[in-house]
């Protein structure tokens, strides 16, 4: 634990009682700032009027009285968090930088630092701003997901940076955080990591792992093998080439037998197709001009289907409810931290001034009088 010490002016950093460094970030230290932020052991000097302009928690503290024997560091009350100080100096950043969510992607640490502190500081456009790329990458919408995929039917985010364990960090970073519609679409991209990466995790680019939760990792497996069972049902995306070809098909053996070769195919590679591009598909099924047809309007209704079952696959509740327990979640967990954290602060406030007026009153009542006894 770091204990700060009053810093002279051209003092960089000092050793506290644990022996542990404070120092000053170099890079958020403004000459000017009116309050002093410490993470770990690292403070940020920083504008009240720049923190209440984004966060209401922030906004509520500055109202309320200091204590008299509050820390400060140069003439600015020091405000300890438990948050850490890469963290800090992320979003810190962000606020003043108007730039900054220009940038077309971010690295996903950023993010999740941005997702973390927006939370528990109710930093409502922040949160808004981050929390919109992660559901532009994992939309809730078949449509959208389409979008995203393109004709070619490959998928390469551009709203975060990635890296091979990506889709591994998202979901775990949804999970955490309650950001309830982008989960079924980032359990949906987890179910490509083989068994063996889910288990064992993926290495980030930094040598560190990515992996998710045993919950998790179990419910990727048990999903991945029902979705490659439910594709094949009458309805389903798969379901057509077990269902005859068109009325109007004129090559009955032919189509049929090419139907069922596929689906073989697909069977025996265990290839889970809940979304397969429509063209793709159709062409490689290798049936006729009217099949072809037919088969178009029976794939696009199975995906549909399909997406319509995807929360399900991974124990969620349907489409609708997750989108507004996602709206209604967000807003009551970070009015209820804020409110908790505001009182924490008040008890304490109001505990250090009764302990100064005890600490008064004994001082007095030890002190001799100075009229004698009669």
């Amino acid at each position: 634990m770091c204990t700060p010490l009053d810093p002279g002016p051209s003092a960089r950093r000092q050793r506290s009682d644990s022996g542990e460094i404070v120092v000053r970030s170099s890079e958020i230290w403004h000459s000017d700032g009116s309050v002093v932020l410490q993470a770990g052991c690292t403070q940020f000097r920083v504008h009240w009027s720049v923190l209440s302009l984004h966060s209401s928690f922030f906004r509520d503290l500055q109202g309320l009285p200091q204590p008299p024997d509050e820390p400060q560091v140069e003439g600015c009350p020091l405000i300890q968090l438990s948050d850490s100080s890469e963290d800090l100096e992320t979003v810190l950043k962000s606020l003043y930088d108007p730039l900054f969510f220009l940038q077309p992607s971010l690295p996903l640490s950023v993010i999740a630092s941005h997702i973390r502190l927006g939370r528990k500081y109710d930093l409502k456009n922040i949160l808004a701003a981050v929390v919109e790329r992660l559901t532009y990458e994992n939309p809730s919408t078949l449509e959208e997901y389409d979008r995203l995929i393109g004709p070619s039917g490959g998928y390469f985010p551009t709203k975060f940076e990635f890296y091979r364990g990506a889709f591994l960090d998202v979901l775990t970073l949804a999970r955490e955080n309650n950001l309830f519609g982008v989960l079924p679409c980032a359990y949906w991209r987890a179910t490509f990591y083989t068994q063996a990466e889910l288990f064992d995790g993926v290495q980030r680019p930094d040598g560190t792992l990515a992996t998710l939760s045993p919950a998790d990792i179990r419910l990727c497996i048990l999903a991945r093998i029902q979705m490659q069972k439910n594709q094949w049902d009458e309805g389903h995306s798969c379901g057509w080439l077990w269902t005859g070809g068109s009325e109007r098909c004129k090559h009955n053996d032919s189509c049929g037998k090419s139907r069922t070769r596929l689906s073989q195919e697909l069977v025996l590679k265990g290839e889970v197709r809940v979304f397969p591009q429509i063209d793709w598909m159709l062409e490689r099924s290798k049936v006729c001009d009217a099949c072809k047809e037919d088969g178009r309007i029976k794939l696009a209704e199975g995906r549909r289907k399909m997406w319509e079952l995807l929360p399900s696959f991974f124990e969620l509740p349907p489409w609708a409810e997750l989108k507004m327990n996602c709206r209604c979640s967000c807003t009551r967990r970070c009015n209820a931290h804020i409110q908790k954290q505001i009182h924490t602060h008040t008890v304490t406030l109001i505990q250090s001034v009764r302990e100064k007026s005890t600490a008064v009153r004994q001082s007095s009542s030890a002190r001799p009088s100075s009229t004698p006894p009669t």
